[in-house]
């Protein structure tokens, strides 16, 4: 008995990347290849790949890119336990507005990295997760604590999709290039677009980062 429970506590944490960037993905992956803690089972540039791979590789830990083609890496975290809801998430994100903070805090991940980080916070954060604990930079937790507040206001109007799409609108981003990102027509970027004009009080685009500069989104 002692004997299993040993071989089980030793064994490596098995860790599932989801980085539609090839060069930052293959990093990753050869990074984690040096940790005799962590075995990478897969590494796949969209979450749909990801979720496929999810019940034959049993991940313990996912590290998945916020910004995806398609669903975006809340979302892949939101299905995938589903499949897994044992498995921890560490989102990497470029994105450091109070409005995508706020998702990230309210997806109930586990742990949150900028992009830009050093190897060293990867390992920091990417242990935590690991361990089964919370890891949240300091950025994210300066930001929100600056910005927050008004930031989860906007949540009680905005639904979630509404939510991602004002970040991309905030982020410069076209109809057809935020559809992209998201998994949407373009169309129906627009109809999501028109709802949170028409909720925040904005008659056009000029308008809308103008209210959300006032509110502090961006």
């Amino acid at each position: 008995m002692n004997t299993r429970m040993n071989a089980l506590s030793s064994a490596p944490v098995r860790v599932l990347i989801i980085e539609d960037m090839g060069m930052f993905r293959e990093l990753l992956t050869r990074w984690l290849a040096d940790w005799k803690r962590y075995e990478v089972v897969g590494a796949v540039p969209s979450g749909e790949e990801a979720l496929a791979l999810i019940a034959k590789t049993r991940p313990d830990v996912f590290i998945v890119d916020q910004q995806l083609p398609g669903m975006d890496g809340l979302e892949f975290v939101r299905m995938a336990r589903q499949i897994r809801p044992e498995a921890r998430a560490l989102v990497l994100s470029s994105m450091d507005d109070p409005l995508t903070l706020t998702r990230v805090r309210e997806s109930g991940v586990e742990g949150y990295l900028e992009k830009d980080a050093t190897p060293e916070q990867l390992a920091e954060a990417l242990g935590a997760v690991a361990d089964g604990r919370l890891f949240y930079s300091a950025r994210f937790n300066e930001t929100l604590a600056r910005e927050g507040a008004k930031t989860q206001a906007i949540g009680k109007i905005l639904s979630r999709r509404e939510q991602e799409v004002l970040t991309h609108v905030l982020a410069g981003k076209t109809s057809r290039e935020a559809g992209e990102l998201i998994g949407l027509s373009a169309r129906t970027v627009e109809f999501h677009r028109a709802n949170v004009m028409a909720k925040l009080g904005a008659a056009n685009l000029a308008e809308l980062v103008s209210n959300a500069r006032r509110m502090e989104l961006r």
